[in-house]
């Protein structure tokens, strides 16, 4: 709840009290009530994803790793490394740690499977949804920890060529 909301509920009570009405328990009432319909707006609102922004090269390397140039995350989360699909995102296939709210740079993604020949990868942005610190979107199993997205309301990832060297 905001600090003003609050300060202003709190008013009415104090005000409706000194001056001797019933209507101090009404005022404290309404007060109580607007305290949770803005926290139960806030939890049907989702988590804040957005706006996030990505920013890769396409790169050469053993297979094990692709770095990230730049993201910029609403809050904190984590750089995924989705293989090829088709042209789309697929399999997840690495994760970085926990990057901070705001600009992280060249961050490193270890592959959980690495790659065995030259393809095209994914990098997506997510945010940490229930904030314990670690990553947890692999579906069906876990559904947490949901894709950032753009100022636009899209989905922050893109495309960029793997080649092994």
């Amino acid at each position: 709840m905001s600090k003003k909301l609050l300060t202003v509920a709190m008013a009415l009570s104090f005000v409706a009290a000194a001056c001797g009405s019933d209507d101090a328990t009404d005022a404290a009432e309404t007060a109580e009530t607007t305290v949770t319909t803005e926290a139960a707006m806030e939890e049907e609102a989702g988590p804040v994803t957005g706006p996030a922004t990505i920013t890769a090269d396409d790169q050469s390397g053993d297979g094990t790793t692709v770095t990230v140039s730049t993201i910029t995350l609403p809050t904190d989360g984590f750089v995924v490394i989705h293989a090829d699909n088709d042209g789309a995102p697929g399999p997840i296939i690495g994760w970085s740690d926990l990057l901070p709210a705001g600009d992280s740079s060249n961050i490193v993604v270890t592959l959980n499977t690495p790659l065995d020949a030259d393809a095209k990868v994914f990098p997506m942005a997510h945010v940490d949804d229930n904030a314990n610190g670690e990553y947890e979107f692999l579906p069906p199993d876990f559904a947490n920890d949901v894709p950032a997205t753009t100022a636009d309301g899209k989905v922050a990832v893109l495309g960029i060529n793997y080649t092994l060297s």
